[in-house]
């Protein structure tokens, strides 16, 4: 009778073909693809936020490009306008008080209805913030939800 002797790193490249034909992901995973169509985000929610949104881009100098990027591709901590224009939808929104504490009843008051688990589920991660200021408290939010869910995260 013969026996086979595999060394060890014939045992990993075994073991990881074995999970390959298996059905395992044995590619690294990509990045999920942000979903923009025509019910999400919600047009009617666009309506309320892209005027305040305006409005904020003037107060911090963000750029467009800056959110864009944040909402659908990557997420970057360097642009202090950006963070600064999280904040400032939120106050504009009225959904965190002068220490940026998000109160998620007066958030989900301008949810619709029909993605409250969405954002609920989005959220329940994110309850204990942390930053020096308000702005990067409304950043520490954002990183948290888009972290959280980045298939259903946006920033207008």
């Amino acid at each position: 009778m013969l026996v086979q002797v595999f060394s060890f790193q014939q045992l990993l490249l075994l073991l990881l073909v074995v999970l390959c034909l298996t059905g395992l992901k044995c590619i690294p995973a990509q990045r999920p693809t942000p979903r923009r169509d025509a019910e999400y985000p919600p047009p009617k929610t666009l309506g309320f936020l892209l005027p305040l949104g305006e409005r904020c881009k003037q107060e911090t100098g963000v750029s467009g490009e800056a959110i864009k990027r944040f909402s659908d591709a990557d997420i970057f901590d360097d642009d202090r306008a950006l963070k600064c224009y999280m904040d400032c939808m939120f106050r504009l929104t009225n959904v965190t008080d002068d220490r940026g504490e998000l109160h998620m009843g007066k958030l989900l008051e301008h949810v619709p209805h029909e993605f409250e688990d969405i954002a609920l589920r989005m959220g329940v991660k994110c309850t204990r913030p942390k930053g020096k200021d308000v702005c990067e408290r409304a950043f520490w939010f954002h990183k948290c939800w888009k972290t959280s869910d980045p298939v259903h995260y946006y920033l207008v």
